[in-house]
């Protein structure tokens, strides 16, 4: 009865831990969620552009003007933030703008006037609302801010959040959660037959009149049977026939409950492994206590023949041993040292002699008080440093492979962003970029990540930069044109054809030599000392321009330095909303 009560404890006590910190897992999943969307409804509450459209009267040339603006940046926002729609209402609840306006299930010209996020927003409390509201079953939260104007709501922004992602890449084995509402009812879970059931009785006819199911004919009540474990906050539950043991947190924030769930027949399962172990156990215990036992009367009857003789045998052995013993420890430790040693010279003997040297420097001009002299000595300390730290880091950025998201940029935006964060270097260089700002042509688009051609094109100017370090007036010049036909843009299936963007990244530094051209792209492959650069950034570049199904080459400039040109395939701005 001991072991069992021992075996049974502790398989439950382990099955807890494993639940506490699932649960644990999956509410900090929906916090990080919603958490990272709460800020927008709040951000554009207080946007001017939105205020002023606001404020226009519908159907007029103003409205239909700064509905057009909205509709684009609302768009834009979406798919920067990763969320659902975003939608804007006038103060009666009708949708005047959305930033899936180019669908053909765009929002634009319903009416949200009943549902309670807007009741809640035009009450001046940020509106939070959770639904399953498509004939598929997604599952969307819901935040709402009004937007005032001398304490006169004029509209209600609405920013929908996916939540289904949750459920579709839940992974923890033999562990299962669900999310419940005020009502008892199963709005998310790991498992799809629970979805949109009841976890308990609930009143169905509350439920009904509810919006959020409006389209799951059949609620059931999966759960008929619970009773409480002496552990604080555990059940015992069935659901659908099967027994599970449950831990439930809540979340008043979103208004739910959070329950993690593990099949009880685990824990059985391990209750009679732990019995069968212990069973084993106390066997080999008897058995041994026996053998025990009988040698030790064997020894008895030998030790009373030969006391003596055996007694300095003994003495001997142990003297012998023990020297041994001393011997093995010492000749292991000797080995050791000298693999550490060998390991510590191969890999810090170089950088370790230089900072040493450094450091000796330091002390000398601080006796002194040289500081300008230390801080040097210092500088050079961390240089060394920073480059062990950038080998590491760049070797990780090269083997990674990003999985990129291609979709239609603009390219001068991109030019106007990767020249924002070279701006430092620029200045301090006195480098002269050549490049006509102009207003970001819309039908310059490219398919590629946004992300990626940022990268890349920052490497590219900061190399040419680099590369007229030499010269009493430095010049880089980025010019962009288009190759091919714009008749024909994507094939059937997507893929890309002939037609391109190029931008053309070049400068007057003193170009590539002929031998280097073909290896220009090759990881570790350099021109720079050491200190200024590790032969990875091209070769990052490179790939990443591969990945998005285009181009990157390089050659001399007629007139002198390096040019890079980077193509891609172009967009059709007129089906650029099927992205």
């Amino acid at each position: 009865m001991t072991a069992y009560s021992y075996a049974k404890k502790s398989a439950e006590t382990e099955l807890q831990t494993t639940l506490q910190r699932q649960l644990l897992l999956i509410v900090n999943k929906l916090q990080i969620t919603l958490g990272r969307h709460l800020y927008l409804p709040s951000l554009l509450s207080s946007n001017n552009e939105i205020i002023d459209f606001l404020k226009t009267t519908e159907s007029t040339e103003p409205f239909k003007r700064g509905q057009e603006s909205i509709n684009l940046s609302l768009e834009h926002i979406n798919n920067i933030s990763g969320t659902t729609t975003i939608f804007l209402m006038n103060s009666v609840g009708k949708v005047v703008s959305s930033s899936n306006w180019a669908d053909k299930n765009s929002l634009i010209d319903k009416d949200y006037s009943d549902w309670p996020y807007f009741a809640q927003a035009k009450h001046n409390i940020l509106g939070r609302y959770f639904t399953s509201q498509t004939e598929n079953n997604e599952r969307y939260y819901f935040f709402a801010r009004s937007i005032q104007v001398n304490k006169k709501v004029i509209g209600i922004v609405v920013v929908q959040v996916p939540l289904s992602d949750l459920a579709f890449n839940w992974t923890a084995a033999n562990v299962d959660f669900v999310v419940t509402d005020n009502n008892g009812i199963i709005f998310l879970s790991s498992k799809s037959e629970w979805d949109l059931n009841a976890i308990s009785d609930v009143n169905l006819s509350v439920v009904k009149r509810n919006k959020r199911y409006q389209y799951k004919k059949d609620i059931k009540t999966l759960n008929k049977e619970s009773f409480d474990l002496k552990d604080e906050g555990f059940q015992i539950v069935k659901l659908l026939d099967k027994k599970y043991q449950m831990l439930t947190k809540n979340m008043d924030m979103a208004g739910w409950d959070v329950r993690v769930l593990s099949d009880y027949s685990i824990a059985e399962k391990a209750i009679s492994r732990k019995m069968l172990i212990s069973a084993i156990l106390i066997l080999l215990v008897t058995a041994l206590a026996g053998l025990l036992m009988k040698i030790q009367n064997q020894r008895k009857d030998f030790q009373q023949r030969a006391t003596e003789e055996l007694e300095n045998k003994v003495a001997e052995r142990t003297q012998a041993l023990k020297k041994s013993q001393e011997d093995l420890i010492q000749a292991a430790k000797m080995a050791a040292l000298g693999e550490l040693s060998t390991g510590i010279t191969h890999e810090i003997n170089n950088p370790l002699s230089a900072i040493r040297a450094y450091a000796d420097n330091a002390s000398q001009f601080l006796q002194k008080d040289r500081l300008d002299m230390v801080g040097q000595n210092l500088t050079e300390i961390t240089k060394l440093t920073e480059n062990m730290a950038a080998i590491t880091g760049q070797l990780k950025s090269f083997a990674r492979k990003s999985k990129g998201q291609l979709k239609p940029v603009n390219i001068d935006a991109s030019i106007d962003r990767a020249i924002a964060i070279v701006n430092s270097k620029i200045v301090s260089s006195g480098t002269n970029i050549n490049y006509k700002i102009n207003t970001h042509d819309p039908k310059k688009m490219v398919l590629a990540d946004e992300v990626w051609l940022s990268q890349i094109l920052v490497n590219l100017i900061s190399n040419a930069i680099s590369a007229t370090s030499e010269k009493s007036e430095r010049n880089v010049w980025i010019d962009v044109t288009e190759k091919g036909s714009a008749d024909k843009v994507l094939k059937d299936n997507g893929e890309a054809c002939n037609h391109e963007y190029c931008i053309e990244i070049s400068d007057n530094g003193t170009g590539i030599e002929e031998s280097n051209l073909s290896r220009i792209f090759e990881p570790f492959f350099t021109t720079k000392h050491t200190s200024k650069g590790l032969g990875l950034g091209l070769s990052i570049s490179f790939n990443l321009v591969k990945d998005m199904n285009g181009s990157l080459d390089a050659r001399n400039r007629k007139g002198g330095g390096a040019l890079f040109t980077l193509c891609l395939p172009a967009v059709d701005t007129q089906t650029e909303s099927d992205f």
